[in-house]
């Protein structure tokens, strides 16, 4: 007999080869504390609000990362067990399953109506149609969720580089008007040693020139300083902004690379590319489903084949029996078990990834966190209540 039923779950992994998304990270730019201003509310609020948002993502999805992560290990023990069971009671166990294959094949033969969807491809939609359609909203809602978080990132980086344009014409500004303040002085001093030379020299009255060359310098140094006093307050006001942005693109960066990796892992749960994708499994396995409903109103035998398969794994102790009913072909041949760990194993590190990537964003948030009580003990209280607001 050939097992066909892993055919589709080889190409469904073969197609999930590629670079895990982890490799893949958007650089997170840590926002400079030496250009954020602490002793301003406003900043330092702003500052530790968006530390305090990495750690509350990140805690997130480690939660949900830890559940699934067990839920695999469980998966994997169950493996375990089934691989340890002696042969007295691996034997009768072996022979459910087969007896539940003879007669899903003795019944396909009265399914005429069947047959919009391969028979591996409704066992890996049966497998997990425990987790739909919930499965199927969430990974739509994941899919809008990461494309409005990416056009987020791209509004971000358009701000941050509007502000970078900001501060350099600010910092340009600033040059131009000490330049220019150089060059009125250096002015000044050249018309009054003529307007002296010509006094002494010449017996000239130079009284109206002089007072004519003070004034003129005494309004171009003022107006000169109003420009520089207005481009430092722009410098300032461009930095904190480019600060802002930065610190709320980290956290953004953060969040799509979350769902990014989400995405990923639930597409390789489900072994599929996409929502569309697991959206026509779907449909094909719900009118699927329905034909054979009718079928097996005559396949009482097929029934209680399946009862005494599920009896016999209870009684091996497993703690997922149900799963095993449609993974026959896996308790027949031991070939096949080891397909299916590989397929598992995959799973448990893609989320071992997902987990360290988030605890060592949260810990170095936290490690700023606490740095900045050490560094401004003045702020130590405030910090802490800020941080309160989260826990």
């Amino acid at each position: 007999m050939k097992f066909k039923w892993l055919d589709w779950i080889k190409k469904k992994l073969a197609s999930l080869r590629r670079e895990d998304p982890l490799d893949e990270i958007p650089e997170v730019e840590d926002a400079r504390r030496s250009e954020v201003d602490i002793s301003n509310p406003d900043m330092r609020r702003h500052y530790v609000q968006n530390l305090c948002d990495v750690m509350l993502e990140a805690t997130r999805e480690i939660d949900y990362a830890t559940r699934e992560y067990r839920l695999v290990t469980d998966y994997l023990k169950d493996m375990d067990e089934m691989d340890a069971l002696p042969d007295g009671v691996y034997r009768p166990l072996k022979a459910a399953a087969k007896s539940v294959l003879r007669l899903e094949n003795d019944r396909q033969v009265h399914t005429e109506n069947t047959g919009r969807m391969s028979e591996d491809q409704y066992e890996a939609m049966e497998a997990i149609a425990r987790d739909m359609p919930d499965a199927l909203d969430q990974i739509k809602k994941n899919e809008e969720y990461k494309f409005k978080v990416r056009d987020d990132l791209q509004k971000l980086e358009g701000e941050k580089g509007s502000y970078a344009f900001q501060r350099r014409e600010m910092a340009l500004k600033m040059a131009s008007c000490r330049n220019m303040a150089v060059i009125t002085v250096i002015s000044f001093v050249f018309v009054m040693l003529m307007l002296l030379a010509m006094q002494f020299l010449f017996r000239m009255n130079v009284m109206v020139g002089t007072v004519i060359a003070g004034l003129a310098t005494a309004v171009a140094l003022t107006w000169i300083y109003l420009e520089y006093a207005d481009a430092k307050k722009g410098l300032k006001r461009a930095v904190n902004f480019l600060n802002q942005v930065i610190a709320k693109q980290n956290t953004v960066k953060i969040r799509y690379v979350n769902v990014e990796n989400l995405l990923a892992y639930q597409y390789q749960k489900y072994h599929v590319m996409s929502s569309d994708e697991l959206q026509y499994l779907w449909d094909l396995y719900l009118g699927e489903k329905e034909e054979r409903r009718l079928a097996n109103e005559a396949g009482a035998e097929l029934t209680r084949a399946e009862e005494e398969l599920l009896r016999a794994l209870k009684a091996a102790r497993l703690q997922y029996p149900a799963i095993w009913l449609h993974q026959c072909y896996a308790i027949i041949d031991r070939r096949e078990m080891v397909e299916l760990r590989h397929d598992l194993v995959a799973r448990r590190g893609s989320l071992r990834k997902r987990i360290q990537y988030n605890t060592d964003n949260r810990q170095r948030a936290r490690d700023e966190v606490n740095d900045l009580v050490k560094k401004y003990p003045n702020y130590a209280r405030e910090i802490i209540e800020i941080v309160s607001t989260y826990e």
